[in-house]
């Protein structure tokens, strides 16, 4: 079982830091916190994450008004 950092996912999905945040705060990707702020990935869930996301639309937060 491999366990990935943010910048490590990053990289893996070749996406800004700034990106991978949004789609955790949204729950968008899958990921677990060890701590109170610490995000972490298993690479597992992520590769069957990505072949899961395969045609699926990017989910945008709605605007509060």
């Amino acid at each position: 079982m491999e366990i990935l950092t943010r910048k490590e996912v990053s990289e893996m999905l070749r996406l800004p830091i700034r990106t991978l945040d949004y789609l955790v705060s949204t729950g968008q990707i899958p990921f677990f916190r060890p701590g109170k702020r610490s995000v972490r990935f298993l690479k597992s869930r992520l590769e069957e994450w990505i072949q899961t996301r395969e045609g699926v639309e990017f989910k945008h937060k709605k605007s509060k008004k």
